[in-house]
């Protein structure tokens, strides 16, 4: 079994700061926004090279000495101020304010170029840098260390006092020996040490949370000792590997001494305003006027989740049971397939089923305690979308789970994202009888009631998802809503519900056979605004049967919710024996593809490549 590589993994677990072409003055255009107090942006670099290439570099997180100079040139030009740990630690204590335009500039990893290369810079423009070191690879993990940079290329403890002396150098940690991966699930995904609950193969089941929490505490003790002992600090803060920290390990961090908290992904928080703070990662070798447009992008919340283009697929993970882990990796192959070339954004995996046919839930495909486990599928399909095909992955639950067979939706959600830290969010199905809450704008006392309830199952489920899954995917929740008429009065009022709980509405129906709730739902959409319009999802049921016609009705209704500025579609129910159609039929529509250069057709040779 393979570890996970650093740079693989880094780039597919985390929303990342990719690196556009600016030109100078479209950059120039944004200097002069107003940056608030105590809101700073935190940059990630890697290795620093004087061979970079100018673009295509076998290492995408390598920047070139150059690039790296003339960005610190451009910061002092521009009154930027890199900040300590130590202004962040008191500004979170509100004994003093960062100023406007503060950036907190970290290294990760140990590689020698930060002694090589960085710090003569950080002497040079008098600037403070942070360096996060996997204490294990210093004091001889050659496997893992040599598989990220090569032989010989870490520094050592000398000279890393000498830039912590210098007093422009402080050194946090990266983990003891956590930056790898670890066994994950049935199918063998390795997956980051440290949010992931271990697989025992040999006992046919997962770490106890007793179990891991006790490993993850033992391995950032070590670290820090190490640390304090060896630079003669106190070092108080942890950067995750991977990014990769949960609420829980958050927590675990703190009971080891390191309350301050980094991950990594796009987006910026006050100072004091929580506990991890995510960074941007610097990418393929960026000019100081593309580093500049990233953080502002970060400054102004630009690439918030409200703000992006999602195109969605639903599909039944009932579709992947199969009689062996082989079978099961190679329908899983077609799927990815299938959704490479269609070039979709988003997943929704429906995770449990109702088995017998009786009306009730009774099967999940991933561990819980409360109903039975057909199969373990959610946590390899979900790895396998996110680093195969960069797909965000939600998965998919019912309220009736609780409103009507009694059983707590938010310990189901708590067990299933503690085995799957990954998933970007939660779809809670609201089911018939909440949707009285759509129907009308003035909800009687039953629908209140009802809409009351609906409401709290969500606010508890959401509160177990956010403690387990994953900070830098910027976990979100939706509320899906399945139509069954024209009567869609209420989706104003319930979309102002999601706006002030940062959720979105996801709303399904087939628009082919019911082109009256189409017709609807346009009037309400002209009662929206432009930001309201920004928390909808609507995703289509196509029939398998549809026609020439009927594709065309489709093609046409997708193209309007577009005009209307709706960026969030998707088909309901995706099947794999209906990809086919749908790349014929709505590529154009969902794709996300913007270059016609790299479209490809998975159905020409009929053939699926298997998951490796």
């Amino acid at each position: 079994m393979k570890q996970i590589g650093k740079k693989l993994l880094a780039a597919i677990l985390i929303t990342v700061l990719s690196i556009p072409t600016i030109s100078v003055a479209q950059s120039a255009t944004k200097i002069a926004a107003e940056v608030p107090d105590n809101l700073f942006v935190t940059l990630t670099f890697h290795d620093v090279r004087d061979d970079v290439a100018q673009s295509g570099d076998h290492d995408i997180y390598a920047i070139s000495t150059k690039n790296l100079a003339r960005y610190f040139a451009w910061l002092q030009q521009e009154g930027w101020h890199p900040i300590r740990l130590q202004d962040v630690w008191l500004a979170r204590q509100q004994k003093k304010s960062l100023p406007a335009k503060s950036v907190l500039l970290t290294f990760d990893d140990g590689a020698l170029s930060s002694y090589t290369r960085v710090f003569p810079l950080l002497k040079q423009y008098n600037f403070p840098a942070v360096f996060a070191i996997p204490t294990s690879w210093i004091n001889g993990n050659t496997k893992d260390a040599y598989e990220a940079y090569g032989q010989n290329n870490l520094m050592n403890w000398d000279q890393m006092r000498e830039m912590q002396q210098s007093g422009l150098a402080e050194f946090v940690s990266h983990s003891d020996n956590m930056h790898k991966g670890i066994l994950a699930n049935p199918q063998q995904s390795m997956q980051p040490a440290a949010i992931t609950r271990a697989y025992l193969p040999k006992l046919g089941r997962y770490e106890t949370d007793k179990a891991y929490q006790e490993r993850v505490i033992a391995d950032l003790k070590k670290s820090k000792e190490i640390l304090d002992f060896e630079l003669g600090i106190n070092t108080m803060a942890v950067f995750w590997p991977y990014g990769a920290v949960t609420k829980e390990s958050e927590l675990l961090a703190a009971k080891a001494g390191l309350p301050l908290s980094f991950s990594l992904g796009s987006m910026s928080t006050l100072v004091d305003s929580g506990k991890t703070y995510q960074r941007g990662l610097i990418m393929n070798n960026p000019t100081p006027e593309m580093i500049h447009e990233e953080m502002l992008d970060f400054l102004t919340f630009a690439r918030a989740a409200y703000k992006q283009r999602k195109s969605f697929l639903r599909f039944d993970l009932a579709e992947m049971v199969s009689p062996t882990n082989k079978a099961f990796d190679d329908k899983l192959g077609q799927f990815l397939d299938q959704i490479n070339s269609l070039q979709t954004n988003n997943i929704l995996l429906k995770a449990v089923a109702d088995e017998n046919g009786d009306g009730k839930i009774d099967v999940a495909y991933f561990p819980n305690r409360q109903l039975g486990v057909r199969q373990d599928l959610l946590n390899r399909t979900v790895w396998q979308v996110r680093t195969r095909v960069n797909n965000r992955v939600y998965a998919e639950l019912p309220m009736t789970l609780e409103t009507k067979q009694g059983l707590s939706l938010e310990n189901l959600t708590a067990d299933l994202v503690k085995n799957n830290t990954g998933i970007e969010g939660l779809m809670l199905d609201v089911g018939d009888e909440a949707l009285c809450g759509m129907q009308s704008n003035n909800w009687d006392a039953s629908c209140t009631q009802k809409m009351n309830q609906i409401f709290k199952i969500q606010e508890r489920s959401k509160a177990q998802a956010k403690y387990y899954a994953n900070i830098s995917n910027n976990y979100q929740t939706a509320l899906k809503f399945s139509l069954k008429d024209k009567h869609v009065d209420g989706l104003k009022a319930l979309v102002k519900h999601c706006l002030l709980n940062g959720d979105f509405l996801y709303i399904d129906f087939d628009p082919v056979d019911h082109p009256e709730i189409f017709k609807a739902l346009q009037k309400q959409l002209e009662k929206l605004n432009n930001l309201e319009r920004q928390y909808l999802i609507f995703s289509f049921n196509v029939s398998p049967d549809a026609k020439n016609r009927d594709w065309k009705q489709y093609q046409y209704n997708f193209q309007f919710l577009k005009n209307l500025a709706i960026q969030k579609i998707g088909i309901n129910n995706y099947q794999l024996n209906t990809g086919q159609k749908i790349q014929e039929h709505l590529y154009k529509e969902l794709s996300t593809n913007s270059s016609p250069l790299t479209y490809r057709n998975p159905y020409e040779n009929n053939t699926a490549k298997g998951v490796k």
